[in-house]
């Protein structure tokens, strides 16, 4: 096998985009460092030198999914060519297109609930700071004080974490409700 030199960074996110697929397709027991390290052509040593056990790989591995997930939200939430509203309008379809994200039946079947769970609340995480950022810019736009824009900013993605839950959902209904409630959150922000 002809070695591939690659820079570390990249190296790195290879292993955990191979290991994010594993997991999801073998389940978190059948998976090793070795078993992720043999399917991206390394050799194990270098896969631990990255990582140091399984279940550091494994929460590398669903932060860096976690992100991947929130990026059309993210970029959203900071195209300052849009409205407050119009962000969250837009952020809310792109949450909604469950066919954007690679591993949703893994996610979302019988069993596994709690990696279900983590990777919500990892979206959420890597959502929150660009909400809370376009809360602040539409009260600066406004010219009044942003206090609450960090409490809210996590109240909005968080209350969005259980409508998003469960098999086949967002239905319509659930995201018509999702932005209903939000709607009114940033009117009672506005205030």
């Amino acid at each position: 096998m002809t070695r591939v030199v690659k820079a570390p960074k990249e190296r790195k996110e290879e292993l955990l985009d191979t290991a994010m697929r594993l997991f999801a397709e073998k389940g978190y027991d059948n998976v090793s460092v070795r078993s992720v390290a043999r399917e991206a052509g390394v050799a194990s040593g270098l896969a631990y030198h990255y990582f140091e056990s399984k279940q550091r790989m494994f929460d590398e591995a669903i932060g860096a999914y976690s992100r991947r997930c929130a990026e059309g939200a993210c970029m959203i939430l900071d195209d300052n060519s849009f409205s407050l509203d119009e962000k969250i309008d837009r952020a809310i379809d792109v949450m909604a297109d469950h066919d954007a994200f690679p591993y949703r039946e893994f996610f979302h079947e019988n069993g596994e609930g709690t990696l279900h769970d983590r990777l919500s609340l990892g979206i959420c995480e890597a959502v929150r700071p660009h909400l809370r950022s376009a809360l602040e810019l539409d009260a600066a736009l406004r010219d009044v004080a942003s206090d609450d824009a960090d409490a809210l900013s996590s109240m909005m993605v968080c209350a969005c974490i259980g409508l998003a839950s469960g098999p086949g959902m967002p239905d319509e209904k659930t995201v018509g409700t999702a932005r209903r409630y939000l709607k009114a959150l940033v009117a009672e922000f506005r205030r």
